[in-house]
């Protein structure tokens, strides 16, 4: 029986009213359906993992006395649908056992339609059977539910008979998010499909939250059972199995599916190309060829959560919850939680920079935070009329067209050029969209208003099928017309190349026009942000043209700032980057000292401890100094050291991270029924998030040097303090030259993996300098290197 928020409790034993394969009720009988106290649930392939599995029900039936234990063999599926009878055996037993040693995608979908009908599950893994434990590690998902390893059926029956018989899993059901009701499984890499899904969904005016591999790049599986549950619709994008890193994302999406509709939800498993699917899912896939027709794919599932979300079912029926339960910390991702930020964003010194126009880069890392202050400081300027506000956020490849398009046989000089040209272009072109999309209304308020408004729109002129888009289909549909006309032309050298090239119109017209309206309008200024710069880069160190990309809008921004501001009109343009990006202009001297950055570094504990206050001020509506409620939820201490700073020291001090640990701290406990996290929940969320950075990190290195990605997994079972020799010992023993090893070894550095150590001064990390690793080992003559405890439990130092 599973406790639900928005409704009365839900018999899985009952055929369920709505069913993904039936897209209705269940037409399937329940009637004599075989109860178990457990079913396995494995792949028949390998027959080394295949037979002690089965060997070990045959001595579980032995020795278990009347307990029940069967396997998918027994359920007689021949000439029935297969993945009903597994559906109709998992609503029947108490436990599922699930072999996880290979990544089989029919297993991931049925372990997640077993957790979705809130079943204990025990993942079981052949420990020396490594073949697929590098995929499971970036998969996450399952780690937090503990594996039980085996070698032969012996060890394996003897280790089921061990476990508690009254395993439990968490049951209650948050309640349905009706302000984002579809939750999205974006793919890895942004294909022409994926820039389609996304436009169609935002022109759908169907709000959602979404999963981002880029962002993060692992799914705890807490995370994933909250967003599924509170969701009407989940959508879930499948690339093609040709694309690289593409069974960590299907099999990710499989399980997520498999849970939604073991749920209830309305499902849409969205795939790139005509392939095979596995059995279990094959028939609900919905297949593209073609990215044109993705908007056609999705327009029933989002017709389907709006018609559910006008059902009355839906009113809120409030249970009674431990105070722990009302603990909500929010989502990781700043763009799942606009509204959220409002009530518990913390503004710091570096979000005051940015607000007050003295900031033209806002940089950090991923998690640090940026795109919190790029939607604080919107919202700051948004909904007032004397102010013009363009965010851009562009989702997909565009850049990687435009360089191997148009800028591979242009000369370095013409690049920056063309570049620059564009970047002009496109901005008065966003301006004058912006304006006539949202400023209509408010045109007719005078007549020289109205008179100007008309202006700026007959010289944008319309095109209804890049209207209909968003930004990344309009950048997208400018990048492929500057490539056609470069198709057309011998050579670009001069101006009037440039201009040939990139505009395809005369922009003098529109600039004045623009102009006019924000007189008229009365603006006091206009603003800028744009985020997501580096997401359509590719894999590997940023290349000169995508550095060029980034110079070239920083100088367009100061071109328009120079002709806004000769009209009255202040313009503020903030750009938000990675890091490392930031790092290879302060190498130019060219760039050196031409843009004002801030740097998002939170090093104060004191940031971290509001930003924890306010959330849980929110959820629970308490109220107190930080120590005050942080005692009434969790231990003050593990072992001897205040239990926050605990957690705190194991974090790479950025939000993200930190809000991971605590909210995974909190998961654990009540998992556990635990009135208040106990210090074995931290230690164990502790694990789970540990593998958790590992993997971020080794994606962190992919990006910007991918032959390098695995160079951390080197020091498994490593002291957590070495020598400089100990640590080229390391590296080398990865596979890596030696030519290459200091290299290494400073991106190590660089993102905080290691760090240096010294007497009496202790650890420095990089973070704690701007990622200044000369400013790091200022003063010291000699230290060793320090593996941040971050990393510490993954890779099982000592």
């Amino acid at each position: 029986m599973l406790t639900t928020r928005d409704g009365p409790s839900v018999n899985i034993t009952e055929a369920p009213q709505f069913c993904e394969y039936a897209a209705g009720p269940c037409d399937q009988s329940f009637k004599d359906t075989r109860t178990s106290d457990g079913l396995f649930l494995y792949p028949n392939e390998p027959k080394v993992i295949a037979d002690p599995i089965e060997e070990a029900i045959q001595q579980l039936r032995r020795l278990s006395g009347e307990r029940s234990w069967i396997s998918w063999k027994d359920l007689g599926i021949s000439g029935q649908i297969i993945f009903c009878q597994i559906c109709k055996a998992l609503r029947f037993t108490k436990l599922v056992v699930a072999d996880v040693t290979t990544l089989n995608f029919n297993l991931l979908f049925e372990i997640g339609y077993a957790l979705g009908l809130g079943l204990p599950t025990i993942p079981i893994r052949d420990a020396s059977f490594i073949k697929d434990q590098r995929a499971f590690d970036e998969l996450g998902l399952l780690d937090t539910l503990g594996y039980v390893d085996f070698e032969n059926s012996a060890m394996l029956t003897e280790k089921l008979l061990s476990l508690s018989t009254s395993l439990a899993l968490l049951q209650q059901r948050p309640s349905t998010n009706k302000e984002q009701p579809l939750y999205l499984m974006k793919s890895h890499v942004q294909t022409e499909g994926m820039v389609k899904l996304m436009s169609a969904l935002k022109k759908s005016g169907l709000r959602f939250r979404s999963f981002d591999p880029r962002e993060t790049p692992r799914l705890s599986l807490h995370d994933g059972m909250k967003q599924v549950l509170s969701s009407l619709g989940v959508l879930v994008h499948l690339v093609s199995p040709l694309r690289s890193d593409s069974t960590v994302h299907n099999g990710r999406c499989a399980f997520v599916a498999g849970m939604a509709m073991a749920a209830g939800k309305n499902v849409l498993m969205l795939q790139e190309t005509e392939t095979r699917q596995p059995i279990d899912f094959r028939d609900v896939v919905r297949a593209y060829g073609s990215a044109a027709k993705v908007p056609d794919l999705i327009i029933p599932l989002i017709r389907t959560v709006f018609e559910t979300l006008q059902e009355s079912r839906f009113v809120p029926i409030t249970l009674p919850l431990r105070p722990l339960e009302k603990v909500d910390l929010g989502d990781l991702a700043a763009e799942n939680e606009i509204r959220g930020l409002g009530s518990y964003f913390v503004p710091t010194a570096q979000y005051n920079e940015a607000k007050r126009g003295r900031a033209r880069l806002v940089v950090g890392r991923k998690g640090s935070g940026k795109t919190a202050i790029f939607y604080a400081v919107r919202k700051s300027y948004w909904q007032s009329r004397s102010h013009l506000v363009l965010d851009l956020k562009p989702e997909g490849h565009q850049f990687t067209k435009l360089r191997e398009a148009v800028l591979a046989e242009l000369s370095p000089g013409t690049q920056q050029h063309v570049l620059t040209a564009f970047w002009n272009y496109l901005l008065l072109m966003e301006l004058a969209h912006k304006i006539v999309r949202e400023e209509l209304n408010y045109s007719y308020r005078t007549p020289e208003l109205r008179s100007s408004y008309l202006k700026v729109a007959e010289t944008y002129g319309s095109d209804s099928e890049t209207e209909q888009g968003d930004f990344s289909e309009r950048l997208l549909r400018l990048v492929e017309d500057i490539a056609t006309r470069r198709l057309s032309m011998s050579s670009i050298a001069g101006t009037s190349e440039v201009s040939q090239l990139v505009y395809s119109q005369d922009i003098r017209p529109l600039n004045e026009a623009l102009g006019e309206y924000l007189k008229a309008s009365k603006k006091e200024d206009a603003w800028l942000l744009f985020d997501n710069l580096d997401k359509g880069w590719p894999i590997g160190p940023a290349r000169f043209e995508d550095l060029l990309i980034l110079r070239s809008l920083l100088e367009a921004t100061r071109k328009l700032q120079r002709q806004f501001e000769a009209r009255g009109v202040e313009f503020h343009a903030v750009v938000f980057v990675r890091n490392d990006i930031y790092q290879h202009l302060l190498f130019d001297p060219g760039d050196r000292g031409k843009e004002t950055a801030v740097l998002l570094d939170w090093n104060d504990p004191e940031l971290f401890r509001e930003m924890i206050r306010r959330r849980l001020i929110l959820s629970t509506e308490l109220d107190g100094t930080f120590e005050d409620l942080w005692r009434i939820f969790f231990v003050p201490h593990i072992g001897g050291e205040e239990s926050f700073s605990y957690i705190l020291d194991r974090t790479l001090m950025r939000p993200r991270e930190v809000l991971q640990l605590v909210r995974d701290c909190i998961d654990v406990a009540v998992n556990r029924s635990h009135e208040k996290v106990a210090e074995g929940d931290i230690l164990q969320a502790e694990l789970s998030y540990s593998e958790h950075q590992l993997v971020d990190l080794m994606f962190d290195l992919r990006d910007v040097r991918p032959q390098f990605a695995d160079a951390p997994y080197a020091f498994i079972g490593s002291r957590s303090v070495l020598s400089r020799a100990e640590v080229e010992k390391r590296i080398a023993e990865a596979g890596i030259h030696q030519e290459s090893v200091e290299q290494v070894l400073e991106l190590l550095l660089w993102f905080g993996f290691l760090g240096i150590q010294s007497f009496p001064e202790g650890e420095r990390y990089s973070y704690q300098y701007e990622h200044d690793l000369r400013k790091m080992q200022s003063g010291l003559d000699r230290y060793s290197y320090s593996i941040h405890p971050a990393f510490q439990k993954a890779l099982g130092c000592t």
